[in-house]
């Protein structure tokens, strides 16, 4: 079967538990053209402090092997912090910095993306899915 994208959607509170079930899934994907994992954060608040580092470091270093061998990959984060928005000077929210901390390896080959999505045209939340 060939697998293009992968889009994985979360509440934000939530990010900090599903290290490993996102881990497990993403082993699984063989597709020779697998070349972009979505993670949808669908609310806002600010769980930062409850992040399980280690978890997330064996997340990141699956991506990294992943990004060696498709030169096209990337892992692109959707949502509603201003920080996601390429214009903003500051960081108001801190997501874009704590993202990127998270997940060092792949940040730093330039491979992680951030897209800017307002409340208002997340699909997902005017649907009431979370």
């Amino acid at each position: 079967m060939v697998l293009e994208r992968f889009e994985f959607h979360i509440s934000l509170n939530s990010i900090s538990l599903v290290h490993g079930w996102v881990y497990s899934s993403l082993r699984t994907i063989t597709s020779p053209v697998f070349n972009e994992f979505v993670i949808w954060i669908l609310d806002s608040g600010s769980p930062w402090t409850q992040m399980d580092r280690d978890g997330w470091a064996t997340v990141d270093a699956l991506l990294k092997s992943i990004a060696e061998r498709n030169p096209n990959f990337r892992v692109v984060f959707r949502g509603g912090f201003y920080s996601f928005q390429d214009s903003t000077l500051g960081e108001p929210d801190g997501a874009r910095p704590f993202i990127a901390s998270y997940l060092p390896l792949v940040s730093s080959g330039r491979r992680v993306k951030f897209e800017y999505v307002p409340r208002a045209e997340n699909r997902y939340e005017k649907l009431g899915i979370l």
